[in-house]
């Protein structure tokens, strides 16, 4: 098996979303500034020998600025390169869209899912895109009861698309190989799924996604400013921590810039 990290280029916003309160204001301070900060965005590509190509997560779509609604472009700006890109992060690998043979979606918020367009019709999205149940549900119950096409970091336009099928994640964990593993870790959104991979010769990994954000929710035993289940928030953390102390694994953190940077990116890869 080898493992790709796909650099997608950055998203900007506040610091709050990402960490509760980062800055509480006091009797001294009352308004604290708000700190604005760049994070990555990226997808794990894995060619393995029984499943072909597999794909984890899918980043922002390159026309988000047309697609997005317009309340959530100010908040979470995407930048990236022309060479950033998904198709041209897997061109570079010599692989089209149409090569991947499963996709595996963490979460439906626009800068996991946008790129899912590209899928219509392939055979990963004739296959079923992987989400979890609990994820699906949600997404499209609160893009479909609303005034509106979209609510908070879900669009309908991002994931509910003609001729792309789903393939629903109906329980906690999924072999998709001896050593390729999904799990089901919710408290930022409902139906959350991560992924751990063994490598042969590079150890494991895990993938968080939005489960954690940075490396410091995890030390400080913090909640991110974006939580749909505090609770289940903490239980995934802790499950997260289990698997990274049994394996002494190499965290994959949502959105953290500085353990991205500490990543091999593509061309190079793990195995």
């Amino acid at each position: 098996m080898k493992l790709f990290i796909l650099d997608n280029g950055t998203l900007d916003l506040d610091l709050a979303w990402l960490v509760l309160n980062p800055h509480t204001g006091t009797v001294d301070n009352p308004n604290p500034p708000a700190e604005w900060v760049t994070i990555p965005t990226y997808t794990v590509l894995i060619e393995h020998p029984k499943l072909g190509w597999v794909l984890y997560d899918a980043t922002c779509h390159p026309e988000w600025e047309q697609r997005w609604p317009e309340a959530l472009r100010p908040v979470f700006p995407y930048r990236a390169s022309p060479k950033q890109l998904l198709p041209a992060q897997l061109e570079q690998l010599g692989l089209r869209m149409s090569d991947i043979d499963i996709v595996v979606i963490s979460h439906l918020h626009v800068d996991h899912c946008g790129c899912l367009d590209f899928f219509r019709g392939t055979k990963a999205g004739s296959r079923g895109i992987i989400v979890h149940e609990d994820e699906l549900a949600h997404a499209l119950k609160v893009t479909h009861t609303g005034p509106l096409d979209f609510a908070g970091a879900y669009a309908k336009v991002e994931f509910d698309l003609p001729n792309l099928n789903y393939d629903v994640m109906m329980s906690n964990h999924l072999e998709l190989a001896p050593d390729l593993h999904l799990f089901h870790w919710p408290g930022h959104t409902p139906g959350l799924i991560g992924m751990v991979a063994h490598t042969q010769h590079s150890g494991t990994f895990i993938f968080t996604s939005d489960a954690i954000y940075l490396e410091r929710n995890l030390n400080e035993w913090r909640l991110s400013g974006i939580v749909y289940d505090t609770v289940a928030y903490y239980r995934s953390m802790y499950a997260i921590k289990q698997i990274a102390r049994k394996y002494e694994a190499t965290i994959g953190f949502g959105h953290d810039m500085e353990a991205f940077q500490r990543l091999k990116k593509a061309p190079e890869y793990y195995e």
